[in-house]
């Protein structure tokens, strides 16, 4: 079978883990037998140029990547402040990506985006002219959060319309786009990601650095990823505690206000800011840990938490919209979202509590229900659902 893929974000040279799932999940595909391919339109903010060292107009680049042909384009921003102008540029863009990809590579058999803003947009115009069926993955907290604008939903709408069906990583996430943004139930399945078994592989004895118990979370340093309440958590529970630390791994805009609130709290010998990870670094830390922790405000799915399962890992996450899916009894603590004290506590019975946890049994749940077999397995039959029903109108 031969898909095309329309991230609607991905790895790129200098951020070679943003949207790494997407990636990981294009390459599980062609390993399971399929001819698949990417494309990827990208505009740079004009902040950014530099006369004499940029490309004015679009460029276009072609690379194999692991054997999946990637064509990507990059081009700038050409109104800074007004997003819908720039859509219709994007959509330039992708309609323009695509037609150089068929003219090459071959009409695909079905498309696969990820995300409607951007990547389902494009897809469903490509369906409009070169009559191809596609679905939809949904990852994006823009719909919990309540960011979706005006402008945005007459594009929706058309996603919604033309889809064969809308995937979504969590359950909570397929309600919330029926019930408020009109998306019709008949279209929605819940498929979760998927994560590399082989790569984060469990290590049966903690890898032993020192003898403090480890909490750590991984993710980008922004407000909706919950890091002032797990730092007000720990500062409450283990600012005198010694032989207990806390790992932040990430970077982004409130790393500096983060620093800053540890140090307020007095717990700067307790807490490391790890910095930006790469995937390898990711997961030689996990295995370094005692408890993961993600604290988010925001989240459709939570794939660092699978991975930090797939290590044989207990953790402990926020009911806030995709770790409900993913934690259950046996593998770690699910805590009312936003709740300095409910995290407080669950933090301090996994100090006392996590060695009763199975790592192994961890393990073996994780690969039952994200490893990559299973999910591209569940691709695969959707996949010839679709194209058989759209074959048939």
């Amino acid at each position: 079978m031969h898909i095309l893929v329309i991230p609607s974000w991905y790895p790129t040279k200098n951020n070679p883990i943003f949207g790494i799932f997407f990636k990981e999940q294009a390459m599980a595909l062609k390993e399971f037998g399929h001819n698949v391919g990417v494309i990827y339109p990208k505009r740079l903010s004009l902040r950014k140029f530099k006369p004499g060292r940029n490309i004015l107009f679009r460029k276009i680049i072609k690379q194999n990547e692991a054997g999946i042909i990637t064509i990507r384009s990059v081009a700038w921003r050409l109104f800074l402040k007004l997003d819908h102008a720039n859509m219709r540029f994007l959509i330039k863009d992708g309609l323009y990506l695509y037609s150089k990809y068929e003219e090459e590579y071959g009409k695909p058999d079905i498309i696969h985006a990820h995300s409607c803003f951007l990547g389902g947009v494009i897809a469903s115009k490509i369906e409009k002219k070169y009559k191809i069926p596609f679905i939809v993955t949904e990852h994006s907290t823009v719909f919990v959060r309540g960011m979706v604008r005006v402008w945005q939903k007459n594009y929706l709408k058309e996603v919604f319309a033309k889809t064969e069906k809308i995937i979504t990583v969590s359950p909570q996430l397929g309600n919330l786009l029926y019930k408020k943004f009109e998306c019709p139930e008949s279209i929605i399945k819940f498929i979760p990601n998927m994560v590399d078994i082989d790569f984060f592989k469990s290590e049966n004895v903690k890898i032993t650095i020192s003898k403090k118990f480890i909490f750590l979370t991984i993710s980008l340093l922004t407000n909706k990823k919950g890091h002032n309440i797990l730092i007000e958590a720990f500062a409450k529970k283990f600012s005198n505690n010694k032989n207990i630390s806390l790992w932040i791994g990430g970077d982004g805009e409130e790393k500096n206000n983060l620093i800053k609130k540890v140090n307020e709290l007095g717990i700067e010998d307790k807490v490391k800011f790890l910095g930006p990870l790469s995937r390898n670094e990711v997961r030689d830390v996990i295995r370094k840990c005692d408890v993961f922790v993600l604290p988010s405000i925001y989240e459709t799915f939570g794939v660092v938490l699978i991975e930090a399962l797939a290590c044989g890992k207990p953790v402990i996450a926020t009911k806030c919209g995709g770790p409900e899916c993913i934690v259950t009894q046996k593998n770690g603590y699910l805590i009312p979202n936003g709740s300095v004290s409910e995290l407080a506590e669950s933090m301090q019975r996994m100090v006392t509590k996590a060695k009763s946890f199975n790592p192994e049994e961890i393990r073996r749940d994780c690969i039952a229900r994200f490893s990559k077999d299973t999910i591209i397995v569940k691709l695969n039959k959707l996949y010839m659902e679709v194209i058989n029903n759209y074959v048939s109108k």
